[in-house]
């Protein structure tokens, strides 16, 4: 019977656009013994689960089925409450619901292209960077909170900062398309789509009112 780790290191070896022989060949195990680990025949070691996160830059908590979050990012962000945030319907859009929602966003990428796939997670990663730096400048957060020394008053670094999220997207050369992906995003997604989509219909309407 098929397995969480079954089910994820297949779906894993899929979305990189890998075959059983490539990534049985680059863990040191037969192609035969990595199709019975996929079709949850066979129960593999520690080791492999070990080798398998190592391989594929995930969690073995993922690979386990323990965790949802494939880096352990937004779990991380804020420990128990993280993990609560997301089965919550009801939670509410402030920083926390924000940063998490990145971070989810962020493990979700899948592209034909892994360089343009690094370029959206490094993207994700500089918004929320840009996040806690505005708002700490904001008032709504302390430099002591981020347990790193964090540049926040470091005017020059911050515009350079800016260049590079630029420099991320603006290139000159044509887009993969991205590989679909089916899967249903958690209610803290929900929550910031309903905001923004909010937040832009108001400014819409007082547009076209003082337009009137």
């Amino acid at each position: 019977m098929a397995t969480a780790f079954s089910n994820r290191i297949t779906a894993l070896r899929k979305e990189r656009g890998l075959s059983q022989k490539e990534v049985a060949m680059s863990l040191g195990v037969s192609q035969a013994l990595l199709s019975h680990y996929e079709k949850g025949v066979r129960e593999c070691g520690l080791e492999f689960v070990v080798r398998c996160a190592e391989y594929f830059g995930v969690t073995t908590d993922y690979l386990l089925g323990k965790d949802e979050s494939k880096y352990g990012t937004y779990n991380a962000l804020l420990g128990e409450y993280g993990k609560t945030l997301y089965q919550d319907k009801n939670c509410k859009l402030d920083l926390s619901t924000i940063l998490i929602c990145l971070s989810a966003f962020a493990e979700r990428f899948s592209t034909m292209d892994s360089k343009f796939g690094d370029k959206l997670l490094w993207g994700a990663a500089i918004s929320e960077y840009k996040i806690v730096v505005s708002s700490i400048n904001a008032g709504r957060f302390t430099p002591s909170c981020v347990d790193v020394p964090i540049k926040w008053d470091d005017k020059m670094f911050q515009n350079l900062v800016d260049a590079v999220y630029q420099g991320l997207f603006y290139s000159t050369y044509a887009l993969p398309a991205a590989k679909i992906r089916n899967d249903k995003l958690p209610p803290f997604a929900n929550t910031l789509v309903t905001a923004v989509e909010d937040y832009v219909t108001k400014i819409a309407s007082s547009y076209a009112s003082e337009e009137e």
